[in-house]
C-alpha cells in the first residue's frame, strides 16, 4: 500500500501539465488505420509467440526471434502514434518513424536469416 501511494504521489508531483485526452480525432481515417495497424501487429505477435512454442529451439528460431522483435516495434511505434494522435502526451515527429524503420530493419534482418538457413 505504501508503494501505491509513493508511486501516485510521485506522478503527482512529477507532472507539471495535465491534458485532457482528444478522443474526437479516433473518427479520422489515418487514427482508424493506425489503430488497425496496432491490433493486427497484437495479433501477428501472438501469433509470432504460438509459432515460436512449435519450434522449440529449431534451425528457425532465431528468424522467428527476430520477427517477434520486429512485431514488438511496430505495436510500439503505433501505440506511441495513437498516443500522440490522442494528445495524451507530445512525442518528437522523427520517433515514430525511427521505430517504423527499425521495425523494418529487423524483418528484413529476420528474412535474410530464414533464406540463410533454408539455401
Amino acid at each position: 500500500m505504501k508503494k501505491v501511494v509513493l508511486c501516485t504521489l510521485g506522478f503527482l508531483l512529477y507532472g507539471s501539465e495535465v491534458f485532457a485526452a482528444n478522443f474526437a480525432v479516433i473518427t479520422s481515417p489515418p487514427t482508424i488505420l493506425s489503430l488497425v495497424v496496432f491490433l493486427g501487429g497484437i495479433g501477428c505477435l501472438i501469433m509470432t509467440l504460438k509459432i515460436l512454442n512449435l519450434l522449440r529451439g529449431g534451425l528457425l528460431f532465431k528468424s522467428w526471434q527476430i520477427f517477434m522483435t520486429g512485431f514488438i516495434a511496430l505495436v510500439i511505434s503505433q501505440l506511441v502514434n495513437l498516443v500522440h494522435d490522442f494528445e495524451i502526451f507530445l512525442v518528437p515527429s522523427y520517433v515514430v518513424p525511427a521505430i517504423l524503420t527499425l521495425a523494418i530493419g529487423l524483418f528484413l534482418y529476420g528474412i535474410l536469416e530464414a533464406k540463410k538457413i533454408l539455401e
